[in-house]
């Protein structure tokens, strides 16, 4: 019993590793989107999760709420922050600093 135990954690934890590493690849897609927008460019290797959490979507789901930050810079050598917010696999707010949040 407790070794079906252990592999059904294993495959749990497989499972939230893989659903990370989507969203993470979601996150890094949506800063990109966002600062062509802006006209600014993404300092690359820099998206990183800030926080996790549980919330509920706008059809009242449980949802994983993800939020990543990032650097940006507007002409090569200044650096800014930028914060990028998932809910489940959905991107719903990007803000850039020396930008308005946009909110999707």
């Amino acid at each position: 019993m407790s070794e079906l135990i252990i592999v059904i954690l294993i495959g749990l934890a497989i499972l939230y590793w893989q659903a990370a590493v989507r969203c993470k690849e979601l996150a890094i897609l949506g800063a990109r989107k966002e600062c062509k927008i802006c006209d600014v460019q993404l300092l690359d290797q820099t998206v990183h999760q800030v926080k996790v959490s549980m919330s509920r979507d706008s059809t009242g789901q449980w949802r994983i709420w993800r939020e990543y930050g990032f650097e940006y810079s507007q002409d090569g050598e200044s650096r800014f922050q930028g914060r990028l917010t998932l809910l489940g696999q959905r991107v719903i707010r990007v803000a850039l600093e020396t930008f308005n949040p946009v909110i999707h």
